[in-house]
């Protein structure tokens, strides 16, 4: 459900970005902004969820393996 709310709210930025009539360029940089607050916040998340992660859950995971 989360993934569906994050979703709608970017397109709701992207369609007001749009409405205000920026240029390429300064759209692109909001859009470069954007990201990489996105990015900032994923690493905080995935990083708190593995401190949580107690020591027998962090050796029992395998890393995926290419096809």
């Amino acid at each position: 459900m989360r993934i569906f709310l994050i979703a709608a709210g970017l397109v709701i930025v992207v369609l007001a970005l749009l409405g205000l009539g920026l240029s390429a360029a300064e759209f692109g940089i909001v859009m470069l902004g954007g990201a990489l607050v996105v990015a900032i916040i994923m690493f905080f998340i995935t990083r708190r969820r593995y401190q949580r992660m107690s020591d027998t859950e962090k050796d029992d995971r395998t890393p995926p393996g290419l096809p």
